[in-house]
């Protein structure tokens, strides 16, 4: 009986350090479209991170601008060039789903934040923004960013 025990309690311990590793690894999962991310392992790959480049269509400098200013207010530094960045971040709208009818809130748009750069990419925090689709598209970036920022300031 005391064998059985203490393999029970010795299995618990493995799936609980098993939890707490988990819980440390930066990224996120992504199931019927729906992100699930580590906030935890995100904060920490945050603070760590110095460089970060910023991805944005050529065409919409109001995104650059409005990302590399939310890059400055983390203080970290907008990768240059072929500089390596620790993170890289952008902006993506949401997938239409249809005509909308009804002036409900939906999914606008979602700030991506990897590690590293281009061919080594791994999503580790998605932060989604939910409001009116007549908006502009900069005050919707604008709005995600001010979202995120009020996230960090919680934590």
């Amino acid at each position: 009986m005391n064998k059985l025990l203490v393999l029970a309690m010795s299995s618990i311990l493995t799936l609980g350090a098993m939890d707490a590793s988990a819980q440390m690894t930066a990224g996120c999962t992504v199931e019927r479209g729906q992100a699930t991310c580590n906030w935890a392992a995100f904060r920490t790959a945050l603070d760590a991170a110095h460089t970060v480049k910023v991805q944005y269509r050529e065409r919409d400098r109001t995104t650059g601008a409005q990302l590399k200013d939310m890059v400055a207010k983390l203080g970290k530094t907008v990768a240059q060039g072929e500089e390596k960045p620790d993170l890289t971040v952008n902006v993506i709208p949401a997938e239409l789903t249809g005509i909308d009818v009804s002036s409900a809130d939906k999914e606008i748009l979602e700030l991506h934040v990897y590690t590293g750069d281009n061919s080594e990419q791994s999503l580790i925090w998605v932060e989604t923004y939910i409001g009116q689709k007549d908006r502009p598209w900069p005050a919707n970036v604008q709005s995600t960013i001010l979202q995120f920022f009020k996230r960090l300031k919680k934590s």
